[in-house]
């Protein structure tokens, strides 16, 4: 991953990270997963989910291992926040991204 380029990335976006997402394999830095918000040249949102392991909450299905973090109630305020940023970024005079964030 230390070959990854993000100087392109000019198209807003949100970039959602979780707190306690990390694995060696991929990276020696624990805040490697935020490199698209602080390297991309494009305007973005950093949403960092404090607490929030690999998969943010998801529940994947029975069984499965994509996730090391199963939190219906934060995959609840994920998609909250998400559609919030949408809502804004497709329709400007939207407030609900500066509410969420207020909030």
């Amino acid at each position: 991953m230390g070959t990854t380029s993000f100087a392109t990335m000019t198209t807003p976006a949100l970039v959602i990270v979780g707190e306690k997402d990390w694995n060696s394999a991929f990276s020696d830095r624990k805040d490697w997963r935020a490199d698209a918000y602080f390297q991309s040249p494009g305007p973005k949102c950093l949403l960092t989910l404090f607490g929030a392991e690999h998969g943010l909450g998801w529940v994947a299905a029975y069984d499965a291992k994509e996730t090391t973090d199963e939190n219906p109630e934060r995959v609840a305020a994920l998609r909250a926040l998400v559609w919030s940023y949408l809502r804004t970024a497709l329709y400007p005079e939207d407030p609900a991204w500066s509410v969420a964030c207020a909030a």
